[in-house]
């Protein structure tokens, strides 16, 4: 896996800021180049705003871009980065994706808030974070916390099917250096109805024994395919998908969660809201969360 061009939205907010540094950690570490963007308002929009269409719309703009150099400035002083700015005007959402498609980003970098910080809390998503995950061709990083100068302590959730190769080489070089715990959740077939027809728990735990024992097999046989390192641990649990991933995030404290967009099923303590583990966990996670989408796993299979 080579990560040659990283993209870092901004909107001047903490968050925004936050993520910026993040970025710039992950291009200095990759030797990447690194475009940070900000979608400003469409004249349209900011004429409306003030109702006229005169100079204090062009200083806007005007002003954006050069806020953006100023901010691409602070995270490399030294010029040693291949860094590049751009303002596009448009919907946050929409331009992120084209901006995304057009750099060819190996990887884009936003913040989990945007400017609502305040009102969502830690936990939560902006609007505009929300609208990205599963629209984007490309790994997406959520920051919520500043890059921390501490050994990684990196949480991978996968379910065995061939996306998780993919989520487990982003997860072992996202842990470099640090560890990484793989977590494989599952349920028992119609464990509910089984118990409702009086089936005896001993032979629920039997299946589970056996189901652990192979799903142990297949997580140790994916590490070792994607080359992981020796500090890698893995984990099965019987359960909901969700409830297990986060008993482990309350557990471990991670500095990043890695899931896929398939992640898959919907969850039973997920509400219809968030749909799936990956949208349940983007949202409720406390710490930073990548995401990484099915488009970006099936290229190595």
């Amino acid at each position: 896996m080579i990560i040659e061009r990283i993209l870092v939205t901004t909107d001047f907010s903490a968050a925004g800021d936050r993520a910026v540094r993040a970025a710039a950690d992950w291009a200095r570490r990759e030797k990447a180049a690194l475009r940070i963007v900000h979608v400003a308002p469409t004249r349209r929009q900011l004429a409306g705003f003030w109702r006229s269409s005169g100079p204090e719309v062009q200083a806007v703009h005007r002003q954006a871009a050069i806020t953006l150099g100023r901010q691409a400035e602070s995270v490399d002083p030294s010029h040693q980065l291949e860094l590049s700015t751009g303002v596009v005007n448009g919907t946050a959402a929409r331009k992120i994706v084209r901006a995304a498609i057009d750099y060819r980003a190996d990887l884009l970098v936003v913040g989990a808030h945007g400017e609502n910080e305040r009102s969502t809390g830690q936990s939560g998503l902006g609007g505009t974070a929300t609208k990205l995950i599963g629209t984007v061709p490309c790994p997406l990083l959520l920051v919520r916390h500043p890059p921390e100068d501490r050994p990684a302590n990196v949480l991978a959730a996968i379910d065995l099917t061939r996306d998780s190769f993919e989520i487990l080489v982003w997860a072992s070089r996202c842990a470099a250096g640090g560890t990484l715990h793989v977590l494989n959740a599952y349920d028992v077939p119609f464990a509910s109805r089984l118990e409702a027809y009086g089936i005896a728990e001993g032979a629920l735990d039997v299946y589970t024994d056996d189901e652990h024992t192979s799903r142990d097999r297949q997580m140790a046989a994916l590490i070792a395919e994607t080359g992981g390192g020796t500090n890698v641990h893995r984990i099965v649990g019987r359960g909901d998908a969700a409830d297990r991933l986060f008993a482990q995030i309350r557990k471990l404290a991670p500095t990043l969660v890695v899931l896929g967009t398939h992640a898959g099923r919907k969850a039973r303590s997920a509400s219809t809201r968030y749909g799936s583990v990956c949208r349940y966990t983007a949202f409720f996670s406390p710490t930073d969360v990548l995401v990484v989408p099915r488009s970006a796993a099936s290229e190595l299979h």
